[in-house]
């Protein structure tokens, strides 16, 4: 009797080290996450956290280690192709285009549109693709509560309509797994809210992995059933947040309690 092969895990990091200009950023971290986890990570400035998502997403490849992507290695690889796996990223600051209106930046976000090839952008096979895109990305901007704001320009939005136009433009690309870097920054405390509560049920409906780095320690409660802290380049803790928060090497370096 044949039995099931073991699921792949949806991250797995082995022995990433980067540095930048002799100062350590990550020091030989290895992680994993499985498929469907909402991971926080967490630790004071300077731990390496950002760090880590940029050696993940691409945007840093200039490093030590492994990177494994549902099984497969992507050491190395640039962020679009990466992207193109379904792994997207945000950032510390949104980044929508400013001169683009909010319904031209959620187009953007699908991945492999046909538009984009040669040849079919010359046959006109793309039309009945763009139209379905469209249709998809009114249906964000409405679950978001933004459709007032499809016409308005990246440029006249608010902290909190940033946030909310970057989490749609990336759920446009159907993602398997978001890095989510600070999403509540800059975010007014109302907004915040409405972003926790899309995050959490986005990520249950379409069975997403994130790993969300963050400072307010309530929305890591709120959204992650598994927290990871990192300190001077390295993981100190891992487990439940209720766990974490009575580990001596965290009050130390994460609270600065001693």
């Amino acid at each position: 009797m044949s039995s099931t092969p073991p699921r792949a895990h949806a991250l797995e990091v082995r022995n990433l080290s980067c540095s930048f200009s002799g100062l350590q950023a990550v020091r030989d971290l290895s992680l994993t996450l499985e498929p469907g986890s909402f991971v926080g990570l967490i630790g004071p400035n300077g731990a390496g956290k950002t760090t880590l998502l940029e050696c993940i997403s691409g945007h840093n490849r200039k490093y030590a280690g492994r990177v494994f992507l549902e099984g497969m290695e992507t050491t190395k690889w640039p962020p679009h192709k990466i992207g193109g796996m379904g792994v997207i990223r945000t950032f510390q600051v949104a980044r929508p285009f400013a001169k683009l209106t909010i319904l031209s930046n959620l187009m953007t976000g699908p991945r492999h549109q046909k538009g984009e090839a040669l040849i079919p952008a010359i046959l006109g096979n793309w039309h009945a693709e763009q139209r379905e895109h469209l249709r998809v990305a009114w249906s964000w901007l409405q679950r978001f509560e933004l459709e007032a704001a499809g016409d308005s320009y990246g440029g006249q939005l608010s902290g909190g309509q940033e946030r909310l136009a970057e989490l749609s433009r990336a759920m446009m690309a159907e993602p398997t797994m978001l890095l989510l870097d600070e999403p509540f920054a800059g975010v007014s405390p109302v907004n915040r809210m409405r972003l926790a509560e899309y995050l959490k049920k986005v990520s249950r409906e379409r069975s997403l992995t994130v790993l969300m780095v963050e400072h307010r320690l309530e929305f890591i409660e709120r959204l992650c059933s598994r927290v990871v802290v990192m300190a001077e380049g390295g993981i100190i803790a891992d487990g439940q947040m209720s766990e974490v928060k009575q580990d001596k090497r965290v009050l130390e370096a994460y609270l600065g309690v001693v």
